[in-house]
């Protein structure tokens, strides 16, 4: 590892953005489910026994309902790993790197699958 001690490497614009959007999805995740844990403090209730379905989630946020910001951050949580993939797919296309945009897209379609997939 070359560079000057203590420092980190210089990343590419890819692996720069990429990182921000994993720390973005990790900074959001961590927020919500920071949110939902002193709502279920103070509410006294004791923490949520199961997940907010995805439909109702907007409702329990206005109410507000720690269930749903915790159900929410878990979403936020599974989805960055997502996000991070389809960003790195729209960087190498925009860089016209046909080899790393195959590569990526077989990577995105096999998550989704998965998740379609766990579905069933």
């Amino acid at each position: 590892m070359s560079g000057t001690p203590g420092r980190l490497p210089r990343t590419d614009g890819v692996g720069r953005a990429t990182r921000y959007v994993l720390l973005a999805g990790i900074a959001c995740s961590v927020a919500l489910m920071a949110v939902g844990l002193v709502l279920a403090l103070v509410s006294g209730d004791g923490l949520p026994r199961g997940v907010v379905p995805l439909a109702d989630v907007p409702r329990g946020l206005a109410e507000p309902d720690a269930a749903a910001y915790l159900s929410l951050g878990l979403v936020a949580l599974i989805a960055t790993p997502f996000l991070r993939v389809a960003g790195a797919l729209t960087a190498f296309a925009r860089q016209g790197d046909r080899r790393y945009v195959a590569v990526t897209a077989i990577v995105l379609a096999v998550m989704c699958l998965s998740v379609a997939l766990g579905r069933v």
